[in-house]
This record gives C-alpha cells, structure tokens and sequence, in this order.
C-alpha cells in the first residue's frame, strides 16, 4: 500500500471511531447542529464530488455543525445498530463553503479540535483535552506506519501451530482495540522504536537482563524451589550458562535473580523510576544475552522465537489506552487467585473442563523495595511473567489458536479473511449462507463457556486481545483464556456452587471491577467487551468482507445466544433475568472511553471507563421490530 494510501486509510479508520464514539457518548449533543432537510441534502452531495451521491437515500441524514456564517462542518449520518446513529463508512467530515459549496475532510484532529474550541468557548484547552488530541495525533502516525508494512497472510495452512499463532498475533495487532480511536497510540515509543517493537514489522526483539536481590523480590504461586528463576524457562542452556557466568563473576549468583526486561524499559524507565536500587545495588545491569522474541498483539507481551510454550509478559511504562503499561505485583497476585478459581470452575462443569482451556500464569518475579507496598509505583516497573501456553495445543498440528481480536481485524488491501481458511478446511465454497453458518458456530461455542462460567459465578474479560479461539480439525472447538486478572466475580454465587471469595487485593478507595453483588451485575461485561466490541468487530469485518448484511448477523448471534440460554442448566429466574435484561429492555449499558480520557487527563491508573446507556442492538435486529431507520428518525 502506497504511503498516501496508508495514510488515508488510517485517517478514514480512526474518523470512524472518534465520530461513532463522540455520538454515542452524546458528546455532540450540546452543539448547536442540525438536520438538513432531505431536499437540500441531496442537492448539496450532488455538488460535493467528495461524497458520493449513490451513498444518499432514505436512511441517511445529513449532519450540519455550524462554524460561522460561511462555514459548517457536515458529515452523513446513518442509523446504527448497537448505537442510535454512526457515521457512514468511507464518507468523509467535511468544512463546507456554503458560499461556493466547495469543502475539504477534516482529519480526526482538526475536527476533535474544534470540537473541544466548541465544548469550553475558549482555544486554551484544558489538560484531559490536550492529552486526548495528542493520543490521536499519535494515533494517525503510528496506524499509517503499522498499515505500510502488510501482514503476510499467504500459505497460512501450511503453517506449524506456533508459527501460525504468531502471524494470527501480527494481524490483530494491526488494529489494536477496535472502536477505540486512539488504541493504536502507544506512547513513549519514537518511530524507529515502534517499527521495533510492534508485532505487526516482526521484527526479533532483544531482552536485557537486570540481576535483583533476591530478598527483594515477590512471586507467583507457581514459583517454587524447582522453579526457582525465569531463566529456566526463558533461556537455552547454552546462553542461560553464559547468564550464570556473569551472575558468578559478579558475585551475584547466590544473591541475586535475574528477570527479563524490555529493552524499551531498561533505556527508558529503570533509570527514572528505580535509579537509586541500581546505585545501592540492590538491582545490577547484566550484558549476556539471550535467544530474541517477537512481540505480540499485546506490546508487552513476548512470544519465543523457539519451540517454546512460554511467553513472557513484561512492564513498559508507555501509555496507551489511556493507562501506563507497567506490571504491577498486585495485578499478577489477583491473577494467580483468579487462575485458581478458573482451575476450579473447570472441574465442576465437564463441558468447560473439555473446551476451556488457560494459560499457566502463576510463575512470575516481581522487585519489591523494603517497605514498600503492593500499590505503589516504583516496583510496578520491574517485573516479569512467564506464561505458557497448553503444550498440548502448540503441538498439536490440526490445533489453530486465533485471538478473537484477528477475526474482527480488516486487512488494508482487504485481501484476507481467516473465514477464507476455515471455510477451505469445511470443504466449503464461500457464499452468505457458509460464513453465516460458521459465525452461528463460532457464537455457539463463545456463548456456552461464557455462559457456563456466568452461571458459576465468573466472567473472564473476553475482549478480542484476551480471548483466543481454539480451531480443531475445522471446528469451533473451545476457547483460550489469558489475562486472568482480570476475572469479574460474584461471591454469593461462588459459595452457592462450592468456591470461595478469592479475596483479590483491592487499593483502598480504588474503584473496584472484579467484585459484583449478581449474575445481573455481572452481564455488563458480557454485553459490553464482549458483544459491543469483540463480537461486533466480528460481525462488521465479516459484512464488509464477504459482502453480507450486518443485520442479518446479529440476527444470528441473537438466536444462538437465545438457544445457549434456554439448554443451559440455569435456574429459572437467571434464565428470566438474562432473557430480560439480553432481549426486553431497550437500552443496554454501553463501556464510555473518549469523555474519561478526557477526563483523567493522564494521570495513572488502569485503562479508564465510565458507563453510559445506548439501544439494544437484539430489539434494533429482532424480526417483529419497526425498521431502524425509522427508529432512529423517531428518537431523533
């Protein structure tokens, strides 16, 4: 793809998340904006060659935002499925001329900008306003440099397992987290170090190691005396010797461990945040080094480049999705609680004990100051987890682990879809009624573990990065957990089925995710992460893909989410709640990101959300509904 290509690709990407997310957060509601009058629009759009007119009937409207008296910002509105408008695909934000009728697209930060001019009647912005537009600055350069440079996508069945998991890791990376428009910022990183470190350039990635006093350092429930040190896992013997080499010529081999670092964070944190550890020798520099690793749809986890299980996952204080990436002990403390839940939970359901499968996260070494505590800052910068994945599937050559994040990802050239593969191995040829019938199977299998963990009382944070299918023999076989931390509980629904409050570490007076008093409570996350982002993504990639109605799809996620809830062996009146809160009402709450972005204007913490309500997209799609665009009008 030509830079120029690159470039407005990434722009129309972006423009689509920023508007649909600034509509549904009703962050344009307050401007003085109107309708214009279906006559006038098509009179207009046929002037303006930059829209094209055959995109204009009876379902769209156009959007003016007047600037001044000569001047509006337009753009062409649709109705929407999981949102009561959204922009139209491919259609550009336009500053209009209404004296000539000429106009150019604005870019998403030049129409964020007079947005926020708008929103506080001043061109002094406020802090969160400043962070926000240089989130989406960084956003455009670092989309066009990651669209340049094309995934390769060719013979992919002709694969190893571990070799295709990593080209499934480069492709979802290419987007990041979909309707987010600033996901693709990862800041702190120059651009000589994004194309270093990104999955997508595939570029090897050469880890530094740093020696810790090992009466400094906490670890995970799996480190023990025969798993002493992540060198083990992590390094051949030949180059984990030239390691233990260094260790003894420094006089460090009985005192100290030695973890893994980023070689980002080694330059670029370490000494800003724990210079003085390094001075006093609690933490000392080693320059051995070890086999390479390439990095993942997650920036700071790694995978090996040897037939290895074990990934490994490490802090970069680089900021991204609003939040520093760093490691903090506590986050791997409450992971190891979680995976001991999900280890439970698969013994007491059989179904989940055969298709949930979880990566080992529990060995894990993070440095601790004396005296310090789990939620401070410093020791949440030096740290390292091996994860590793089921040996079984890795090698297991008819196995294929797909992050969900790949499904819901569009190739630039629009040249692939992992569909295209699976369909090839069903011996099926590609139509509207295939690819609808693998996305039926693809929800079936997604909604009965999900549900089935929801019924014992836990939902795993299964957004597109966290949650990777398991493909056998050509079908939807189970799915992969990893992220465990991020286990959302209800404890009275936990005793009622034999387990027991974790009781993960919470920071005092911190917002608290992982508690909820119901399975109701509950739902939010399985409405939010993942349907109005995972499988939506999903869903919008397969319809512009192979052509096919969006409608249509939901249709289908509906109907077998439906069926999962009347087979599986819930009491009655979860199933009355989940049949009541999934199809009844009509709105359901939706996960806000631009406005607290805005709003924690860069200070630290975990990625931050609030919540708001949007339409329920199963009434919008139910068959017996009023059609949506006239919904839409009315609401309107």
């Amino acid at each position: 793809m030509q830079s120029l290509d690159a470039k407005r690709y990434s722009q129309q990407l972006i423009m689509q998340a920023l508007i649909d997310g600034l509509l549904v957060e009703g962050l344009l509601d307050k401007l003085n904006a109107e309708w214009i009058n279906t006559a006038h629009a098509e009179e207009l759009l046929t002037q303006l060659s930059v829209l094209n007119t055959c995109q204009y009937d009876s379902s769209k409207r156009l959007w003016r935002w007047p600037q001044d008296q000569q001047h509006s910002v337009i753009m062409l509105l649709q109705p929407g499925i999981t949102q009561t408008w959204e922009k139209v695909p491919q259609t550009p934000v336009m500053l209009l001329n209404q004296e000539n009728c000429q106009g150019h697209a604005l870019d998403p930060v030049e129409f964020t900008r007079r947005l926020f001019c708008a929103i506080t009647d001043d061109e002094d912005l406020n802090q969160g306003q400043l962070v926000f537009l240089q989130a989406l600055a960084d956003s455009l350069w670092q989309a066009e440099s990651s669209v340049d440079h094309q995934v390769e996508t060719q013979g992919l069945h002709q694969l190893t397992t571990p070799r295709h998991f990593a080209v499934m890791e480069q492709w979802a990376s290419l987007l990041d987290r979909p309707y987010h428009p600033t996901a693709k910022a990862k800041q702190g990183l120059r651009e000589a170090e994004y194309r270093a470190y990104m999955a997508e350039f595939n570029n090897p990635i050469q880890l530094r190691w740093v020696a810790i006093k090992t009466s400094r350092i906490i670890t995970g429930a799996g480190v023990n005396e025969n798993c002493a040190a992540p060198i083990q896992w992590l390094a051949g013997d030949e180059h984990g010797q030239a390691l233990e080499r260094e260790m003894a010529a420094k006089g460090l081999a009985h005192t100290h461990t030695a973890i893994p670092v980023h070689p980002w964070q080694h330059e670029h944190a370490l000494p800003h945040w724990l210079q003085e550890a390094f001075d006093a020798g609690e933490c000392v520099s080693l320059s051995a080094v070890t086999e390479p690793w390439l990095a993942t749809s997650s920036l700071r986890s790694l995978a090996p480049t040897t037939a290895s299980p074990h990934f490994l996952k490490l802090p970069m204080a680089i900021h991204s999705l609003g939040a520093s990436r760093y490691l903090p002990a506590v986050k791997m403390v409450n992971g190891d609680l979680s995976e001991r839940l999900l280890k439970q939970a698969i013994q007491l359901d059989a179904e989940l004990g055969e298709r949930l499968y979880l990566c080992d996260e529990s060995k894990w070494w993070a440095y601790m100051p004396e005296e310090a505590t789990l939620f401070d800052e410093a020791p949440r910068h030096l740290s390292a987890m091996v994860r590793s994945y089921p040996s079984a599937l890795l090698q297991d050559p008819s196995a294929r682990l797909v992050p969900m994040a790949t499904l819901g990802t569009p190739l630039p050239a629009n040249e692939h879809h992992v569909f295209d593969d699976w369909l090839a191995q069903r011996g099926l040829a590609a139509s509207g009624a295939t690819v609808i019938r693998l996305f039926g199977e693809l929800c079936n299998r997604f909604f009965d573990i999900n549900l089935r963990m929801l019924r014992l009382g836990m939902l795993a944070e299964v957004h597109g990065q966290n949650a990777v299918l398991v493909f056998k023999e050509g079908q939807c076989h189970g799915l992969l957990l990893r992220d465990h931390d991020s286990l959302r509980i209800s404890v009275e629904r936990l005793e009622q089925h034999g387990m027991q409050d974790p009781c993960y570490r919470i920071k005092p007076g911190h917002a608290n995710t992982l508690y909820h008093d119901s399975l109701k409570d509950l739902l939010f996350w399985l409405q939010t992460l993942a349907i109005q982002v995972n499988l939506r993504a999903i869903i919008d990639n397969l319809a512009n893909y192979y052509r096919l109605s969006a409608r249509d799809l939901w249709q289908v996620m509906a109907t077998r989410l439906e069926e999962q809830i009347n087979t599986l062996p819930f009491e009655q009146h979860d199933r009355d709640m989940l049949r009541e809160q999934l199809f009844e009402r009509e709105q359901w709450p939706y996960k806000r990101l631009i406005a607290p972005i805005i709003e924690r204007a860069g200070g630290p913490g975990s990625m931050p959300f609030g919540t708001s309500a949007t339409c329920n997209p199963f009434r919008r799609v139910a068959p017996h509904a009023v059609d949506i665009k006239d919904e839409a009008v009315a609401e309107s």
